[in-house]
């Protein structure tokens, strides 16, 4: 049962929070940080997509990133603490 909180802080710390900052740069195509953007994007869109369908931006900023990323860790820290 760990496995997936370990899973779970490895894809929030590995994956999402990488993809968030390079969220705040301008990164021109074409370069190996646009590849690896690309990669993140692949991998956060179909978790972050749902959310965002379901809560609109808030004053131009969007915050589906926010609740996936602290929903996330409160998941793996209820899986680690059962």
């Amino acid at each position: 049962m760990h496995y997936i909180g370990l899973l779970i802080l490895l894809y929030l710390w590995l994956i999402m929070f990488p993809m968030a900052i390079l969220s705040w740069f301008r990164i021109d195509s074409g370069t190996s940080m646009a590849r690896v953007r690309y990669f993140l994007f692949r991998a956060t869109e179909p978790i972050l997509r749902p959310v965002r369908s379901l809560i609109h931006p808030i004053g131009g900023i969007d915050i589906s990133f926010i609740i996936v990323f602290f929903g996330l860790q409160i998941v793996a820290y209820k899986v680690f603490s059962a």
